[in-house]
């Protein structure tokens, strides 16, 4: 049995830890699941972005508005994020991705597993007490953007 199915065709190291390990589950989604792997990601990334908030506001950090997540968010390094609040909504605008497999890796495979909505739906409902949803439009190495819509 051939379990590395998926192809990687660049020879460039993750450039973190926890990129290489978020980077190696998302593909590893793709591979179990196939088309299903974006809603598993959001489900998983929802979580993550919990942990990763109470993590964060247990060791000191404070979130008051988006601004202060932005902020969070980039120093973690895992991409370039510019995040605006308007009425109804948050636009994210996600660029130089570090847990993007196809980005770093270059792993060829259809569709997507990105961590990014669920992962932001989670960070901000456990940091500001939003309900969110979310309508993603994923472009896989260039700038994603992720509409974060209040419920």
């Amino acid at each position: 049995m051939v379990l590395y199915k998926i192809r990687r065709s660049k020879n460039d190291p993750c450039p973190s830890i926890p990129s290489a390990v978020i980077i190696g589950y998302s593909v590893g989604l793709k591979l179990i699941t196939g088309h299903g792997a974006q809603s598993l990601s959001n489900m998983a990334g929802s979580y993550a972005g919990k942990e990763l908030g109470i993590y964060a506001m247990n060791n000191g950090y404070e979130f008051k508005d988006i601004k202060d997540i932005e902020r969070f968010l980039n120093q973690l390094d895992f991409a370039k994020i510019e995040m605006n609040e308007e009425e109804d909504e948050i636009i994210v605008k996600i660029s130089k991705c570090n847990l993007c497999p196809k980005r770093i890796c270059g792993y060829e495979f259809e569709g997507t597993a990105c961590p990014w909505g669920g992962l932001l739906i989670g960070f901000i409902s456990e940091t500001l007490k939003y309900n969110l949803g979310y309508q993603m439009n994923l472009k896989p190495a260039e700038t994603c953007i992720i509409k974060l819509k209040k419920k």
